[in-house]
């Protein structure tokens, strides 16, 4: 689930330690695994193991940026074998420093011994964002998150990937989107008469506008400077297009070449429209 929201006004979960020992430092400057993942990690592409708490463990060669000791952030749960951000919790430059970059305890399904990375600013009223779940992961060589979301119903399919540059994210307390880059989505719509359509946007940031690229398969590929020329030429264009190719627009029949493409040209503008549904 992503972004998810916290409140700087949240405990920060502690350690309950067993024992009072504390083991020798092992500093580690790759993304190694120390520590045993918990029951029912296999879900995370985990073997099932044992929990066996890990203290005052070396984060590894990492130094949070400035904004992080700007006060309340999120911090991301980060297991350092696949890099996969389990979950983010609000925390300050001193929970890091205190707990060695690492979490003490066991936090949804990633083991004590889990690296902590800043991930988000909080903004002006004081609420965090963070994003995590399996398709968000850690990116080390620059200390950014590739973020990642894939849902399905019976109009299509929809994948996201983006990068976030945590110390770009919002401090004003209303776009919660500033520090995305790199924003790639793409829709594959459910078959009509065999066929299907795609459409890919690209945005350098957040607020960039998208290049978008519908494609009908064995058909025609439609390219748009933004998402308002899409949405206002699209319909004629797909009709212009027909017609080139000698269809009979004014006369669509049921299940026809011409009624597929309609159909799968509503599933787009849907898209757009924030309306899921099937035909």
């Amino acid at each position: 689930m992503f972004p998810v929201p916290a409140f700087a006004n949240e405990s920060t979960p502690s350690a309950e330690p067993t024992s009072t020992a504390t083991p020798t430092p092992e500093p580690s400057s790759t993304l190694e695994w120390d520590q045993n993942p918990v029951p029912g990690s296999e879900s995370w592409g985990q073997p099932p193991r044992t929990l066996g708490t890990v203290f005052h463990i070396s984060g590894g060669p990492y130094t949070p940026p400035a904004e992080a000791s700007l006060g309340p952030g999120g911090w991301a749960v980060v297991h350092p074998g696949t890099g996969v951000v389990h979950g983010v919790i609000v925390g300050t430059i001193e929970t890091y420093w205190a707990n060695n970059g690492r979490m003490q305890i066991e936090y949804m399904g990633c083991p004590a011994g889990c690296l902590l990375r800043f991930q988000t600013r909080a903004t002006a009223d004081g609420n965090v964002a963070g994003w995590h779940g399996p398709e968000v992961t850690y990116n080390k060589s620059d200390q950014t998150f590739n973020l990642g979301y894939t849902s399905q119903n019976s109009n299509g399919t929809t994948i996201v990937r983006q990068k976030l540059i945590p110390e770009k994210t919002a401090t004003d307390g209303i776009n919660l989107g500033t520090g995305l880059i790199d924003i790639r989505s793409e829709f594959i719509s459910t078959q009509v008469n065999g066929f299907v359509v795609k459409l890919l946007k690209l945005q350098e940031t957040f607020e960039s506008e998208d290049q978008s690229v519908v494609e009908f398969s064995d058909w025609q590929t439609f390219t748009y400077r933004n998402s308002a020329e899409l949405n206002q030429n699209l319909e004629t264009d797909v009709d212009t297009a027909l017609a080139a190719d000698g269809y009979q627009t004014d006369e669509s029949v049921e299940g026809g070449f011409v009624d597929t493409v309609r159909k799968l040209t509503g599933k787009i503008t849907r898209f757009f429209g924030g309306i899921f549904s099937g035909e």
